[in-house]
């Protein structure tokens, strides 16, 4: 029988005796021997899944997804782990990962604890040890947060991944310190705000610089005005203001989707005179005065699922995306009428002259190229084969990037614990082990992204069977009911499946990116139209060369 190990420990984990990755490791090689059982894992240059440092809530682990990767591919027929809360320590993520690994025909195995998944009983016993899991975990939450709270009274920034824009944080005293270039740019937000500059126009100045925020991208206008009403500058800290409602989603939340709501002011503590200001009270109090006055309520929108084409509309002429609004079309009977109208209309320093274009004319133009889609839906017959190979087998270029991405980890840990052996044993100074182990561990950071951007194209192309079948049943359905309402959300998204973007220019589609298969569909569709005598092709003037073709599509007893 072939069987995965799993392994983890979160910080709190490694600081107990006898219970580090090592030690599960040698233990589970150890009893599947015993059993004679072959041990599988497709991580690279590892025995055993093995997450270091990750906590049992989180079920964002490198190691546990490519394990239930591999469980969905069936390399292995039973899973193994050291204890019940190495998998997890939420009963609701750890039934739900149960109940998938049993769909799966996985058993599931504790070595230390006398419980599986092969009886009844065991999946009772599971169960009610899971239970016991969360209580743990619960617990630890309650003994966290007082720390917390008595951090935040002595000064202690909660957060050292996130310091405010101005402010950068200080591990050895755990309190912001000013940016000295960044605090700078923080003053002149509030002098030109106070002097009667909008926070468009500000973030059209910083924008026209070509100054970056610290992540890179370009300063807008909530950014401008968080500045503006943050506390964080007269060197107060706020906290607990607000925090995640996990027993409410959000609308068509997904993966967590929590909503994000206000705390009881009650619960909201404020501590002054933690940091260096940046700002008076006199100019923050003008600042906040003024927001308040210059604030205006929002536009009333349609509901959302009538604009079908949001997220793939994008702008011809400043690459900006088109978004959804409404406008009053007949001021006597207040008819309301949707657009689409680029994001850059009304930002000063982007000069965009390209024109709204009405939902109806857009949705028209569209529909025209999903029917050529649509009447060729026999060409995914045809290459029926060949679609299911391609989704069936992940490309083999992937799973090259994937391992050596994980050799690349592998020797980035390695690297940390040789910086650290040296700092330990006073061969180099603090200051040069800070600065290698941060470029290590940012090192280490983007390797993960990197790794698990690959493992989601891998899953993409195995899961793309469904995809298609998905697809093919939904087209097809448009032929009984093209106008029904209730499919606006269904619209919606396969809208995305269908369409990688869509690029508008003077109220027309100048040129579309359609994913496969429906991009080869549409391509033999339009070489029939081509050649076919029945169908009229109409050639673009040159003012629209960047649009290869119009088609009037056939009707289909014609064809």
């Amino acid at each position: 029988m072939r069987v995965a190990l799993y392994t983890r420990v979160s910080t709190e984990d490694q600081a107990r005796e006898g219970y580090s990755l090592e030690v599960q490791r040698t233990y589970l090689l150890q009893y599947a021997k015993n059993f004679g059982w072959d041990v599988f894992c497709s991580m690279s240059g590892r025995d055993v899944y093995m997450d270091d440092g990750y906590s049992g809530g989180n079920m964002d682990r490198p190691a546990l997804q490519r394990l239930l990767f591999d469980a969905r591919n069936k390399q292995f027929d039973l899973i193994l782990v050291y204890k019940q809360d190495r998998l997890s320590r939420r009963l609701k993520d750890l039934l739900g990962l149960l109940e998938e690994i049993d769909s799966l025909g996985i058993g599931y195995k504790s070595a230390t604890e006398p419980f599986d998944t092969t009886s009844s009983a065991g999946k009772m016993a599971i169960q009610m040890l899971g239970s016991c899991a969360e209580f743990e975990r619960n617990r630890l939450v309650e003994r966290v947060f007082p720390g917390m709270v008595v951090g935040v009274k002595r000064g202690h920034w909660q957060g050292a991944r996130y310091a405010p824009y101005g402010y950068r944080y200080n591990k050895e005293i755990k309190k912001l310190e000013v940016h000295p270039e960044e605090a700078k740019i923080v003053k002149e937000i509030y002098a030109m705000y106070i002097s009667g500059t909008s926070t468009s126009r500000i973030a059209g100045h910083y924008y026209n610089l070509g100054i970056p925020s610290r992540q890179g991208g370009r300063f807008y206008n909530k950014f401008i005005s968080s500045i503006l009403q943050s506390e964080v500058y007269l060197g107060m800290l706020v906290w607990n203001r607000r925090r995640y409602n996990t027993k409410e989603k959000t609308k068509n939340g997904e993966g967590k989707g929590y909503k994000y709501v206000n705390n009881d002011p009650s619960k909201i503590i404020e501590v002054p005179n933690t940091h260096e200001p940046i700002i008076t009270q006199r100019d923050f109090d003008e600042a906040r005065t003024l927001l308040k006055r210059n604030r205006t309520n929002g536009v009333v929108r349609f509901r959302n699922n009538v604009y079908q084409l949001s997220g793939i509309l994008k702008c011809n002429e400043c690459g900006g995306n088109y978004r959804g609004i409404t406008a009053t079309v007949n001021h006597r009977t207040k008819m309301r009428r949707p657009w689409y109208r680029c994001s850059s209309k009304g930002i000063p320093h982007i000069k965009c002259s390209n024109k709204s274009v009405t939902a109806d004319a857009i949705n028209k133009q569209v529909w025209d190229i999903v029917e050529v889609i649509r009447q060729n839906l026999h060409v995914l017959e045809e290459l029926g084969d060949m679609i299911k190979l391609n989704a069936s087998e992940p490309e083999q270029l992937y799973v090259e990037q994937l391992e050596d991405k994980d050799a690349l980890l592998k020797k980035n840990i390695e690297k940390q614990k040789g910086i650290y052996e040296l700092f330990s044993e006073d061969k180099i100074n603090l200051a040069l082990y800070k600065d290698r182990a941060e470029l290590l561990s940012n090192e280490e950071k983007k390797l993960k992204q990197d790794i698990k951007a690959i493992q989601l194209k891998i899953l993409d192309k195995r899961n793309s069977v469904n995809l298609v079948k998905a697809t093919q049943d939904f087209l097809l359905r448009l032929r009984s009911t093209p106008d029904d309402r209730q499919l606006d959300y269904l619209v919606k998204t396969f809208m995305r499946i269908i369409f990688k973007s869509i690029h508008i220019q003077n109220q027309e589609i100048v040129k579309f990116d359609l994913n496969e298969p429906w991009k080869t569909c549409y391509e033999e569709g339009m070489k029939w139209l081509k050649t076919s005598e029945k169908t009229t092709i109409q050639a673009i003037p040159e003012a629209k060369a960047r649009r290869s073709y119009v088609c009037f599509c056939a009707p289909s007893d014609a064809r």
